[in-house]
């Protein structure tokens, strides 16, 4: 069996190794668990219950292509309701599946706290997912409870579901054409998120939300690696039904929005991710954006899951004519004993950032990971040129 913990830096502990989970939420169209393996994902969620069942990987094989698993315990993790019959059904699958040596953790009732528009009844009350995760954590104490929340709702709200938790998340999914039709999710005028912040960095304002919402508890985001359009089928938008998706427009993030969303999130406090691939197709152009961002995070697993820094880096600009309203935000690991700096362009502007105080350990040059580039640390400073939501990763020189 494994066992899984989450530290002081809140980053899990499998079987004592640090893990950062890269998640595929969505099995791709045509995908395998080795295809998801071989792009570089560490983990997927597996649902046996509900819409999403994965009928294909029941029963439960004790070969994962060396993949961790999340189980969804869809509404039988919410005993506000029929809670003898939910009971029975959630025993079962922990009794079933709790000594899987590839078990990462379960995941609780998904968005519990939302609406739906315009009913003021939250899909599953705070209560009944606190008496559903003190089953869980009955029958299995050696594995930590995730959930994902809709990206509304108040912090106040969202942490009444705090006890039934060790790790919280949202579902930023912004990448939207104009003009999107409402779905479930969505808001009434096709905005896709409730952020003043339209852009692409309300990814990173909604992992500060939910880290203002943990109370010190885990960060796990939920990101998207496909469109917004394929949600509308029958099982998803019932209002919908004989009209299905619109081909026209199914906008799917590109490699650059999918790379600065990743890293905006790990920056702002994520030590976990997944991406919602409903209805991506395997050899697309799409998949292939998706499995080059999943294979960078893969080469850098140890990096993300390692110790913080206890300082922080000081940025300043060089004139070019554009506000510095967030500009670009840093954070650094401390791997092996050596410095690693994710730094990210939050604006869709680009910058001219000298980043000042790095560590004194950094030495003279950097490489720059993806990008086959080396450049100098002069004075304890590196400058470099960020484009519009750009994403730049300095190694120690000869680390990757």
């Amino acid at each position: 069996m494994s066992k899984v913990i989450i530290d002081e830096h809140r980053i899990l502990q499998v079987n004592s190794k640090p893990f950062f989970p890269i998640g595929a939420r969505h099995f791709p169209l045509g995908a395998s668990l080795a295809d998801l393996r071989l792009a570089g994902f560490n983990a997927f969620r597996w649902t046996p219950f509900g819409v999403d069942r994965a009928a294909q990987l029941a029963p439960l094989s004790d070969d994962l292509a060396g993949l961790y698993f999340y189980p969804y315990v869809f509404t039988n993790g919410d005993f506000s309701c029929d809670a003898e019959e939910r009971r029975e059904a959630l025993a079962n699958l922990i009794l079933r599946i709790r000594n899987h040596p590839a078990l990462l953790c379960y995941e609780q009732r998904n968005e519990p706290a939302y609406t739906h528009r315009s009913h003021a009844i939250p899909q599953s009350p705070a209560r009944g997912l606190i008496a559903g995760s003190r089953v869980i954590r009955e029958l299995d104490p050696d594995h930590p409870i995730r959930v994902g929340h809709m990206i509304c709702n108040l912090v106040a709200t969202l942490q009444q579901y705090n006890d039934a938790v060790d790790i919280v998340g949202c579902n930023p999914y912004v990448v939207s054409p104009p003009g999107l039709r409402a779905h479930v999710g969505s808001r009434a005028d096709g905005k896709p998120t409730d952020s003043p912040n339209q852009t692409l960095s309300a990814v990173g304002d909604l992992t500060s939300k939910m880290m203002q919402v943990a109370q010190g508890r885990m960060v796990w985001m939920q990101l998207q690696g496909s469109a917004n359009e394929n949600w509308y089928n029958e099982d998803y938008t019932p209002e919908s039904r004989g009209h299905g998706a619109y081909e026209f427009q199914k906008l799917y993030p590109s490699y650059w929005q999918l790379r600065f969303m990743a890293f905006h999130a790990v920056v702002r406090g994520a030590t976990a991710l997944e991406w919602m691939l409903h209805g991506l197709e395997v050899g697309s152009n799409a998949w292939r954006d998706v499995c080059r961002l999943i294979g960078e995070l893969n080469r850098i697993h140890d990096v993300l899951c390692s110790p913080p820094w206890p300082e922080k880096l000081a940025v300043t600009y060089n004139e070019l004519g554009f506000s510095d309203w967030t500009g670009v935000e840093t954070l650094v690991r401390i791997h092996e004993g050596k410095p690693w700096i994710i730094a990210v362009n939050s604006q869709f502007d680009p910058m001219d950032a000298t980043l000042s105080h790095v560590p004194t350990d950094l030495g003279t040059t950097v490489d720059v990971a993806f990008e086959h580039r080396r450049i100098a640390v002069s004075n304890g400073s590196i400058r470099d040129w960020f484009q519009p939501y750009d994403v730049h990763i300095y190694a120690p020189t000869g680390e990757i």
